[in-house]
């Protein structure tokens, strides 16, 4: 192994409470080897020349400094609101909050040229996923793939001449480059493991990515000098799951994401070449950044944007890497961020006033919540049937507080998964007075008609999919509902194993861990129910404390929506306060808790 495939280190497996997510540490600056460019052989014996930046390139110097961490410019994200994913742009300037796209597709994935005069991203415009350039002093946009799969996550060439990005073909999630011009496209990574979130390194000749070679999230590095045969695992933890490198401008650190969405750290890579050892104690340690994610560098490197998560909260935080807890918020919000990306251009001012004038424009909901409630109590509702639901027979019923939130549900996940999965329930409405599963209480969101379980089928026939996430000490599920179609025009690849519920009755470990990882990761396209849910209010349950031997604890299968009120106030929408204490007695005090100050309840 020759080159730079000395880049190796382990980080250490860390847990830090929320309190530390705007934690910054000091002295990160080193003085490191940077190789010259060279040119460079791809799979096929594609042979093109990466172009040597001229000093500074991609590294332009930014306005005027308006923040206590500097930098200026302007920042794009990702933000999914009302339903739909679109990119949103933040002036360095002023602190102004734009709206870029406003296709009713999908946009994602922003990321800056060099030069700050185009935006590159993914959209679903077309009917599948695409990349798109998009102009930014024109708006013009110009779409740059056309494979009927799966093509996301670009990021540029230093020089701006190519895009390398994640590509779904041939049931295979690689990596592949193209010419902005469209013109040239190679493959450049073969592994049948998923390889995704690609970072083109400030010198041109290497990229990191994201793979699931290993069995686990790990960053590998592509030497596009030697090809597929040089690819690198960087950090071989298989205890911990890494991903969403980021270069810092003069390529001498990476900043990369641990952990899943609501339990990550930032942590950085000093980049040093190899020094002819291959004892652990000499290998390069990364260094804890905080609490956070999706890391963007500053263009002069002096700040990092990412994103920070407590409860249902996004934030998206700019921090000055050269000293103690220098931050600043620059953005939160209820909807879900992602994808952050800097440049050291400021916005036009036509582009603004063009912006500003679209954001004006009234936005339709995705449903409106009607009540139908007869009652004298303007408080109080009644439970409503669900039509067509488990054959019409009439049982299944909501709150009427929720009802149309669910239906319409029901319509997206039939639109975007090609299965009317919600037609079918496990449950929903429960009495009071209703006999509980084994192990659990009366005390449960069904009884004030707020809680459904979903289908089981799904997983049982092979068109669902359940990933395992750990926040905070606590089990949670995510659902992925295979699409019914697979021609990339529904859903996109799985990028980590799912859960392996079934394997809880092999015996050994697999029994007392409740299951296990499967082996590969599933090929096909398959939609995330739990943030479809999740668009319309509808949260996923945590497993409780005893899932692992309990089946009925796993509760992979139950949502919720409660709008942040507690469960005695749901109870009161429904029925009078003489009736719960006929029924319940002196209630626990968490019952009248909102629910999301309530972790792991039994």
């Amino acid at each position: 192994m020759k080159k730079i495939v000395g880049w190796l280190f382990r980080p250490r497996a860390v847990r830090l409470p929320l309190l530390l997510w705007l934690l910054v540490l000091a002295g990160l600056v080193l003085s490191l080897w940077r190789p010259s460019i060279t040119p460079s052989a791809l799979p096929g014996e594609v042979r093109y020349l990466v172009a040597t930046p001229t000093p500074g390139a991609g590294q332009a110097t930014p306005g005027p400094t308006p923040t206590p961490v500097g930098s200026g410019g302007t920042l794009a994200f990702t933000m999914r609101h009302n339903g739909n994913s679109d990119i949103y742009l933040l002036s360095q300037s002023d602190r102004q909050l734009l709206r870029l796209t406003f296709d009713p597709a999908e946009d994602r994935d922003p990321a800056w040229s060099p030069d700050g005069h185009w935006l590159a991203f993914a959209s679903h415009r077309s009917g599948d996923w695409e990349l798109y350039l998009m102009d930014m002093t024109s708006g013009t946009v110009v779409r740059l793939t056309r494979d009927p799969g799966f093509d996301a996550g670009p990021t540029w060439s230093p020089d701006g001449q190519w895009l390398a990005y994640e590509s779904y073909r041939d049931n295979n999630l690689d990596l592949r480059i193209i010419s902005v011009d469209g013109e040239q496209n190679y493959r450049l990574t073969t592994a049948p493991a998923p390889d995704y979130s690609p970072a083109w390194s400030p010198d041109g000749r290497h990229i990191v990515f994201t793979s699931y070679r290993n069995g686990n999230r790990d960053l590998y590095l592509f030497p596009l000098d030697t090809g597929e045969s040089g690819v690198v695992n960087l950090t071989q933890t298989p205890e911990e799951d890494e991903d969403r490198a980021a270069w810092s401008p003069d390529g001498t650190f990476l900043a990369y994401t641990t952990g899943v969405a609501g339990n990550e750290t930032l942590w950085f890579l000093p980049v040093v070449p190899e020094q002819s050892t291959s004892t652990e104690e000499s290998l390069v340690r990364p260094t804890l950044f905080g609490l956070g994610g999706n890391a963007a560098w500053a263009p002069d490197g002096k700040a990092l944007a990412f994103i920070a998560r407590r409860q249902a909260q996004s934030y998206l935080v700019a921090a000055d890497i050269t000293g103690w807890g220098v931050a600043q918020e620059g953005y939160s919000t209820g909807d879900w961020l992602d994808h952050p990306t800097w440049t050291h251009v400021a916005l036009e001012a036509e582009l603004v006033n063009r912006l500003r004038a679209r954001m004006a424009e009234a936005e339709s909901p995705l449903y409106t919540e009607l009540h139908l409630s007869a009652s004298v109590q303007p408080t109080q509702y009644r439970l409503v049937g669900l039509p067509d639901v488990n054959g019409g027979d009439g049982r299944e019923q909501l709150s009427d507080q929720v009802n149309d939130s669910f239906n319409a549900l029901r319509r997206a996940v039939l639109e975007q998964t090609g299965w009317d999965y919600l037609s079918v329930l496990g449950d929903s409405w429960r009495p009071m007075n209703h006999t509980p599963r084994p192990g659990q209480g009366r005390i449960s969101w069904h009884v004030c008609g707020r809680a459904v379980d979903i289908d089981q089928g799904y997983l049982r026939n092979g068109n669902a999919e359940l990933v395992k996430e750990e926040i905070g000490g606590v089990t949670y599920w995510r659902v992925y509902i295979k699409a019914k179609v697979q021609d990339g025009t529904l859903g996109e690849p799985l990028r980590v194993a799912p859960w392996d519920l079934a394997a809880r009755d092999k015996g050994g470990a697999a029994t007392a861990q409740g299951g296990e990882l499967k082996a590969q990761v599933p090929a096909g396209y398959y939609v995330d129910f739990t943030a479809l849910a999740a668009d319309y209010g509808w949260e996923r349950r945590n497993a409780l404390s005893n899932w692992r031997s309990s089946y009925y604890d796993i509760e992979w299968w139950h949502f919720q929506k409660t709008e942040g009120i507690s469960w005695y106030d749901c109870m009161l929408e429904l029925y009078s306060a003489e009736e719960i204490k006929a029924s319940y007695g002196d209630l626990p005090w968490w019952t009248k808790w909102p629910e999301w100050k309530i972790l792991a309840l039994p």
